[in-house]
């Protein structure tokens, strides 16, 4: 009998490609509850720019924790 792994791919948005998150599960659940403790630990951050300056690079990094 063949055992099946599970990793988690998230998609932020259209703009950035797909982001495997760190880890194997054993089932879709044990997956999905990674998943939602991922979310539930994620940090957002909102910057203020000029108007007058647009060229901005915004780098996204992840963490499992």
């Amino acid at each position: 009998m063949v055992k099946h792994l599970y990793t988690v791919w998230i998609k932020i948005d259209d703009t950035l490609p797909w982001i495997e998150l760190k880890g194997e599960y054993l089932t879709k659940k044990a997956a999905r509850k990674a998943v939602e403790e991922f979310l539930n630990n994620v940090d957002v951050k909102f910057v203020k720019i000029p108007e007058n300056k647009r060229n901005i690079k915004a780098v996204v990094t992840t963490k499992v924790t």
